[in-house]
């Protein structure tokens, strides 16, 4: 009888716990939901302005479902999030930044691209990133810089010191060959996006 009532009483505090710690949790997330979501859109607006900085506003662009699909379905572990239009402060529309997922070594990298009406990459900025520290993490420093000013074309990652066409090739950082090619392929199907839905005012 007494092991009855001892392990009713267990559960009873058991089950108090839980729901104070589910009200807590459920307190903690209200009050830092739009704290976090402000800074996430600080992030996107900061990567949006570093492709485009000739822009004045970025405004929401349809997606066109057909050219998604076959964009992510031809480059694997690539989410495309968004597409907007990089517009002048006359109204003109320069270009489009369009924002993927591409799947890394360690999680998803989180990324920017900037390309132009006349279908060159800008560049890309990074707005999320949690690879190897000293290896994949060295993304924005190593990858980002060869993606600026580009034919947005399809490109392609080379190690070991083999790049012999820095116009279409990308040399992968020493150690993250993994990284390299996940922030290649995500910017391939941004190419990809933009020349099927994007490409001359579609």
């Amino acid at each position: 009888m007494n092991d009855t009532k001892s392990m009713i009483k267990n559960a009873l505090i058991l089950f108090a716990i839980t729901l104070v710690a589910g009200v807590l949790l459920g307190l903690v997330y209200q009050v830092t939901k739009d704290p976090i979501a402000y800074q996430d859109k600080l992030a996107q607006d900061k990567a949006n302005q570093s492709v485009f900085a000739a822009a004045s506003t970025f405004n929401d662009k349809e997606i066109n479902e057909a050219a998604l699909l076959d964009a992510e379905t031809k480059h694997g572990g690539v989410t495309i999030e968004s597409v907007k239009e990089a517009v002048d402060g006359n109204g003109a529309v320069l270009g489009y930044v369009i924002q993927v997922q591409s799947k890394g070594y360690g999680d998803m990298i989180e990324y920017t691209v900037g390309i132009t009406n006349e279908g060159n990459v800008n560049g890309i900025s990074i707005i999320s990133i949690a690879e190897t520290p000293g290896l994949g993490m060295n993304a924005d420093k190593v990858l980002t810089p060869q993606f600026v000013d580009k034919a947005a074309t399809q490109f392609t990652v080379v190690k070991n010191g083999q790049l012999s066409d820095a116009s279409t090739q990308i040399e992968a950082i020493s150690g993250a060959t993994i990284t390299s090619r996940a922030v290649t392929n995500g910017v391939n199907a941004a190419v990809d996006y933009f020349n099927d839905a994007l490409k001359g005012g579609q």
